[in-house]
């Protein structure tokens, strides 16, 4: 077990590394404050290059953030966990400029924090008291009836994904995305291999889009994960046959309810996914920003 941390110790930083593999998990394990995104196999995996650091009450480990691979100049916070007695304002204010000057150093801009509300409310106070603006929020749909209002476009073909389509997949996200929202190819790579459904849309041999799920609770639930259309084949029926295609890969593995996030200002998604029977549940992120 972790000791407690004396508000008179001196606190200080330094970064992780595999090395600290156990202190990283028991932090995370015994913290009475944590925020996470990541499941402690990720969590390690992280410590293998992303930025990490830790933090020391004299010298009993404290806390520990960590942050995901650094994409395009952006990266997110994954996991922040904080024991003993030391007060949330005093550990922030050591750990996190330390913390925002490593990522300096590894090239990121901006930084962002996906929390849930209300659970992860004490940490949203506690970032926008450290400068962290709102950003936008990411808001939850489902949807319980399987029914369509459409199969969409049936001129182009829906097909399954394959490795050889990752580089088209990439250059689909990269337009329809800002930086922060972006897949890499080791995500694309991971959930080809992983997630039971990815798709793509050809029109003449060509990827305009694509679509990926996961499914829970033996099938019951099917999440959607991502969907996108290059941005000038849009309003042509293919977002809404993408996403009767994976209603209707829900409906054959006997799911009984399907949901997705999106963010708030997202304006058209949403449109198609209210027009498709999702209704949003009131659950939400709010999306944090630090800027560099």
């Amino acid at each position: 077990m972790l000791r407690s941390s004396s508000s008179s110790e001196l606190l200080t930083t330094r970064p992780a590394s595999l090395d600290d593999r156990q202190t990283v998990l028991r932090l995370i394990d015994d913290a009475d404050r944590w925020f996470t995104t990541v499941s402690l196999g990720e969590a390690v995996g992280l410590l293998a290059g992303a930025p990490v650091l830790l933090l020391f009450a004299g010298s009993k480990p404290c806390g520990v953030i960590l942050a995901d691979w650094v994409n395009d100049g952006v990266t997110w916070v994954r996991a922040l966990a904080l024991s003993g007695r030391l007060a949330t304002a005093r550990a922030l204010d050591t750990l996190l400029p330390s913390f925002h000057a490593m990522l300096h150093a590894s090239g990121v801009a901006r930084v962002y924090v996906a929390c849930h509300e209300p659970a992860d409310a004490w940490l949203t106070l506690a970032l926008r008291r450290a400068g962290y603006v709102h950003d936008t929020d990411v808001i939850v749909y489902e949807k319980k009836r399987m029914s369509v209002p459409t199969y969409g476009n049936p001129a182009v073909r829906v097909r399954a994904a394959t490795v050889g389509d990752i580089p088209a997949i990439l250059a689909v996200d990269a337009q329809c995305f800002s930086a922060e929202w972006r897949k890499d190819n080791v995500q694309i790579g991971l959930a080809l291999r992983e997630t039971p459904r990815f798709l793509v849309v050809e029109d003449d041999a060509v990827v305009v889009g694509y679509a990926f799920v996961t499914a829970h609770y033996d099938g019951r639930l099917v999440h959607l994960v991502r969907i996108a259309v290059l941005p000038d084949r849009r309003r042509q029926g293919i977002g809404a046959r993408l996403l009767y295609e994976v209603v209707a890969y829900a409906t054959a593995i006997g799911a009984e309810a399907m949901t997705l996030n999106t963010q708030a200002y997202n304006h058209s998604a949403r449109r198609l996914y209210e027009w498709f029977g999702f209704r949003r549940t009131g659950d939400r992120q709010t999306i944090l920003r630090y800027d560099l």
